[in-house]
């Protein structure tokens, strides 16, 4: 059946209605997701970014799109949309932080920096003993040689003193499954701490003592403490005072006394 032109027309109209109704609809589902997500899921890198970003100095959206590599329009959706939040306002162009927005920027920069801290001081006392350092390198072979040494001596004691104190034991066969899970290099710098717990009877060394002990780089140090401190085997504490200090968790001395 052909329907009258009219008609026709008219049913064109109204499904073309119903069409941007959907959309309409489609948008405000989606606004209402995306506010539900600033209020309590976790901020997005975009936001993170552009908020730094706006922190240093006010810029345009063509400004920001450049420096981050984005489409013009994409970043301009969602500055108008943090603009609705109260996160930013545009003045003369250019879009500036609010005072809510400035401390969210401010409060990134500063858990990023929290982050880091440890990693930036482990390198800070590298530098600060580079000069004893090159003094030592000189001496590095004669210390590895000296280490073994003391290494092959702690074995043997161990071996043949159960009449002495339960923590003179045989710790590697204590702790023989933990050292069967972990890497060599991690394997290395724990029976390196076994073996200072030895000798001094203390569960914890600072890292400057590490860096002098084990002659060791702080870049490769500081990672395998780090994978150490993941699988709960070390702890590291920042003292003031001393220092970065690397001890046995409780769950390790535990094990060690019941040896």
């Amino acid at each position: 059946m052909i329907l009258p032109k009219t008609l026709l027309t008219n049913h064109v109209i109204f499904l073309f209605f119903i069409y941007n109704l959907m959309k309409r609809e489609d948008a405000d589902i989606n606004i209402e997701l995306n506010e539900k997500q600033l209020k309590t899921g976790p901020r997005s890198k975009l936001m993170e970014a552009v908020l730094i970003l706006l922190l240093a100095r006010p810029l345009r959206t063509s400004e920001i799109a450049v420096n981050l590599g984005l489409e013009t329009k994409y970043v301009s959706s969602y500055l108008s949309y943090w603009r609705k939040k109260g996160l930013v306002y545009q003045e003369a162009g250019r879009w500036h932080l609010s005072s809510q927005g400035e401390d969210l920027a401010k409060e990134i920069i500063e858990e990023r920096n929290n982050s880091k801290f440890i990693e930036y001081l482990a390198f800070a006392k590298q530098i600060l003993n580079e000069n004893v350092k090159q003094t030592m390198n000189n001496k590095k072979e004669t210390k590895e040689n000296k280490e073994e040494k003391e290494f092959l001596s702690f074995i043997d004691d161990l071996t043949s003193t159960r009449n002495k104190k339960q923590q003179k034991g045989n710790l590697t066969d204590c702790i023989s499954d933990i050292l069967e899970k972990i890497d060599e290099e991690e394997k290395e710098l724990l029976i390196f701490l076994l073996n200072k717990y030895k000798q001094w009877g203390s569960t914890y060394v600072y890292l400057d003592q590490i860096q002098e002990e084990f002659n060791a780089d702080t870049g490769w140090l500081f990672k395998v403490l780090r994978k150490l401190q993941t699988k709960r085997i070390l702890y590291l504490y920042h003292d003031p005072k001393l220092g970065l200090r690397i001890g046995f968790t409780q769950q390790l001395k535990d094990r060690i006394n019941n040896c």
